[in-house]
């Protein structure tokens, strides 16, 4: 999809004087996505319109507005302040908060053609109801809004899957070992990390208390590797897995120095978004 650049209605205003060769403007190549070449297709409906009905003036807005479309540049749908309206005064501004708030979701993506006639159709709804002596033509414009707003709508957003809990992996007695179960475990947290679009793993390897501190420094941190390696083996890039270690300084259990305890032997795993 080609980019579009939106376009504030007063400037569109200002460029608005002398713009009424519709045909030429109807014939220019569409250089924006689906939303701005619908927005061009229907813009120039309306600037025929208004030829029809010797309006010179709108026949420039809505032309002008259709070259801008045209070239990528979509304007922004005009607020009602911005006409001196006379009738329909509530019901437009209600309909302008209706439409705003779609044409800011995906929606101008989702249907284009839908978004684009509830657009135009609304600023012409307004043209008619500023001039406010021609009912049926107001009532005309209205009534195409309100059967294209209803279609204007975006997808909603899949939920992202929940980040898996934080895992631990033990290990027997000096040893970096992992065993079939601790793969079953890192494998399974590897894939929700991943559906999840997890940012990082952030890993802890610990040792318990046998053995001397920078032995069991050494230990922790081949555990931690070892943990490591594996998650990077079931997918999860490597600049998402942060790896450290805490030998026998941060025990799950207090133990006395010198004794074995295998919840201390362990890597901790902690995902982040």
């Amino acid at each position: 999809m080609k980019a579009s650049v939106v376009v504030g209605a007063t400037a569109l205003l200002a460029a608005c004087a002398g713009n009424y060769n519709i045909e030429k403007v109807s014939m220019m190549p569409d250089q924006g996505g689906a939303f701005a070449s619908a927005l061009h297709k229907h813009y120039v409906e309306h600037a025929q319109f208004e030829k029809g009905e010797g309006d010179w003036a709108s026949v420039g807005f809505f032309n002008s507005r259709a070259e801008m479309a045209a070239m990528g540049k979509i304007p922004t749908a005009q607020m009602p302040s911005e006409r001196k309206l006379k009738v329909d005064v509530n019901a437009i501004g209600q309909a302008s908060n209706t439409l705003m708030a779609a044409l800011k979701t995906n929606a101008p993506q989702v249907a284009p053609d839908a978004c684009a006639r509830a657009q135009t159709s609304f600023e012409h709804w307004m043209e008619q109801a500023e001039e406010g002596h021609q009912p049926d033509h107001i009532a005309n414009e209205r009534s195409a809004f309100e059967k294209a707003m209803p279609e204007c709508k975006g997808e909603m957003a899949m939920a992202m899957p929940a980040i898996p809990e934080p895992f631990i992996v033990y290990f027997t007695h000096n040893s970096a070992e992992l065993t079939s179960a601790a793969n079953a475990i890192i494998e399974r947290s590897a894939k929700a990390a991943m559906a999840a679009k997890v940012k990082r793993a952030v890993l802890i390897g610990h040792t318990d208390r046998s053995g001397s501190n920078a032995y069991n420094m050494a230990l922790s941190q081949k555990r931690a590797e070892a943990v490591a390696k594996a998650l990077m083996s079931y997918g999860l890039p490597k600049a998402e897995v942060q790896s450290s270690h805490a030998g026998e300084t941060s025990p799950q259990v207090a133990t006395d120095d010198g004794m074995r305890e295998r919840m201390n032997r362990r890597v901790e795993v902690v995902f982040e978004r």
